[in-house]
């Protein structure tokens, strides 16, 4: 053994050795630093770890043959040596190889595989971009998180109102409410330079508002003010901010911008205090187990109905009111009586949302939306083109799933990557895209935009990922993928229909395997829409006609068909004569129709042998 680690030392393995070591320290070192700068993908980085790694074992060969001059002669001991560490370099280059990696590895890797860079992929931060952080609340009464949280959104909307500035939505930002996370990964995470942060310290009437600008790469403070002010007047200390904000980040401010931003404002406290409420009821009602939907919402609304009344042109408060009624309206075991109110309701408070809101992208969205719930769809073509063509980012609700059952896909993918800039925590924004990919037939668009939403926020299952690799002709991994999760709600449900479609599945075994399903525990209750869809894709066009036609009679009939529409991806799921009410909607509204089948399922009864 000493005379092989001597023969080691004469071919100068161990100086090769800590000379690469040292090198590839620095030189990664020095790549995480650029690499934070200007917001690479992590993929980057980590295929240039695992090239260091591949690079050392390299660097001992060259040091071992270097060194040959030196020796006279290579000992057993040393070939087997020189085996090992060839050994060790092949294992370590298959293990990490595309088909051979680590399970989540893997995952994440067939999803990129053969496609595009991503439009939303970003290689730099603007340094004209801004993440209000939701303000801490420093009052003794905890209630008055409410008012704290309002003031940041109300700084966000004023902010959100001034050209050439990017500002970070609240569903991404408020992320990090009361978490402990430094500046830098906050401003990576949400790809901006600045951060705008504060406290409000509440006692009676009186406030005191602390605010300061960072910028997000080292912490360095750019700016900070202190302002002491009654509560109502702390409303135009939003105002201020906004403007002090603008002149530090070199942003030119004229009239009609600061009227802009004038006229975003709530210019009632105790109206934004309610709407906060609300918002916080309607996230837990969409988020929180053992909160029902349609019962979680209607506590909401009793919150945005105490904003509305202190302030009837509050257009966010009458735009997540109308939550509810769509729905209400998409739910099972509801009376006729109750879907007619539900529609109503809808289309009272989706047109207020419109004739309140001073972003011209939201109201033409909202006004798009409102006609989809309505039973007059003149027009409807060219209305949802202009909502989907206005400038912005502003993310919509129902309207691109429903409308994706009429094509509009690259359109709704352009609006739904715009908003992913603007709010790119924004879970929501990403499975629209998903399902809007899959209803137009591009499977890799949706696998691609859920690896960016896992890169986002964190892996989690998704029913449209055995959809897409489906779709994609990919079986075996779609299969793999539905045993792995848990068979649970309609979502599932409708996978593993499709799946098993397009795998041939015995329809006997397919059945057998879908009564397994817990589909009562989806807080969408949506089995009717469900059923229809599942009657369609059992290749059974008289039950699915039956089921089509008792849908076209309800309430906002129209969009019920158009999801049925969106989720069976088989092409025309029932006969246009089944339905005579959504026929008409149809010949009035310039759609078209019928959409393509995006599967092609092999020996599915009633259709035709791709």
């Amino acid at each position: 053994m000493n005379e092989l680690i001597a023969r080691l030392k004469q071919r100068k393995l161990v100086q090769w050795t800590l000379a690469y070591v040292a090198f590839a320290f620095a030189l990664l070192q020095g790549i995480d630093m650029v690499a934070a700068r200007f917001g690479w993908p992590d993929a980057i980085e980590r295929g240039l770890i695992i090239a260091a790694c591949a690079g050392f074992f390299i660097t001992l060969l060259l040091a071992w043959y270097h060194g040959e001059r030196g020796v006279q002669k290579v000992t057993g001991m040393e070939l087997l040596l020189l085996a090992l560490l060839l050994a060790l370099g092949g294992a370590f280059m298959w293990r990490f190889s595309g088909s051979h990696m680590p399970a989540p590895i893997a995952a994440v890797a067939s999803l990129a595989k053969a496609s595009p860079a991503p439009a939303t992929a970003r290689t730099d931060i603007p340094a004209k971009s801004i993440a209000v952080l939701p303000f801490e609340n420093l009052s003794d009464d905890k209630d008055n998180v409410f008012f704290s949280d309002g003031l940041s959104e109300e700084i966000l909307n004023s902010l959100a109102r001034i050209d050439g500035l990017r500002v970070i939505g609240r569903t991404s930002s408020f992320q990090f409410k009361g978490k402990d996370v430094d500046s830098r990964t906050i401003g990576a995470r949400l790809g901006v330079a600045n951060l705008l942060e504060g406290s409000v310290r509440r006692e009676g009437e009186r406030a005191r508002v602390t605010a300061q600008l960072i910028r997000a790469s080292d912490g360095t403070q750019l700016w900070s003010q202190t302002y002491d002010r009654t509560v109502k007047d702390s409303l135009a200390v939003q105002l201020d901010i906004a403007e002090h904000v603008a002149g530090v980040l070199n942003v030119v401010l004229d009239d009609k911008q600061r009227a802009h931003m004038r006229a975003a404002g709530v210019k009632n406290v105790d109206a934004f205090i309610a709407y906060q409420k609300g918002w916080k009821l309607y996230i837990e009602a969409h988020s929180k187990p053992g909160i029902g939907l349609i019962d979680g919402l209607r506590q909401a609304n009793v919150e945005f109905d105490k904003a509305i009344a202190l302030d009837p042109n509050f257009s966010f408060a009458y735009f997540a009111e109308a939550d509810l009624y769509e729905h209400t309206l998409m739910a099972d075991g509801r009376s006729h009586a109750e879907l007619l109110d539900a529609q109503r309701a809808a289309l009272h408070t989706l047109e207020r949302a419109a004739a309140t809101s001073p972003d011209p992208q939201q109201r033409d969205l909202a006004l798009a939306e409102r006609q989809l719930l309505s039973d007059d769809w003149h027009g409807l073509a060219d209305r949802i083109e202009i909502a989907l063509k206005q400038p912005g980012c502003s993310a919509p609700n129902w309207m691109p799933v429903f409308a994706s059952a009429f094509g509009y896909g690259d359109l709704i993918e352009n609006l739904g990557a715009r908003v992913n800039v603007c709010d790119p925590l924004n879970g929501i924004n990403y499975h629209t895209r998903m399902s809007v990919a899959l209803a137009t037939g591009h499977p890799q668009r949706a696998l691609d935009v859920l690896a960016m939403y896992w890169k986002a926020l964190g892996p989690t299952p998704s029913a449209s990922q055995p959809i897409a690799l489906a779709m994609l002709g990919r079986i075996g991994e779609a299969q793999a993928t539905l045993a792995s999760m848990e068979p649970r709600g309609d979502g599932y449900y409708i996978a593993q229909l499709i799946v098993g479609r397009a795998a041939g599945e015995d329809p006997v075994t397919l059945r057998a395997s879908l009564q397994k399903v817990d589909r009562k525990s989806s807080k969408l209750q949506t089995g009717d829409i469900t059923d229809a869809v599942a009657a369609a894709l059992s290749g059974n066009r008289a039950q699915a006609n039956r089921r089509a036609a008792a849908l076209d009679t309800r309430p906002a009939g129209g969009l019920l068909l158009a999801l049925v529409v969106t989720a069976c991806q088989c092409g025309a799921p029932f006969d246009l004569d089944a339905t005579p009410h959504f026929k008409a909607l149809l010949a009035e509204s310039g759609l078209r129709w019928p959409p393509p089948r995006t599967i092609a399922y092999p020996n599915l009864p009633g259709k035709p042998k791709p």
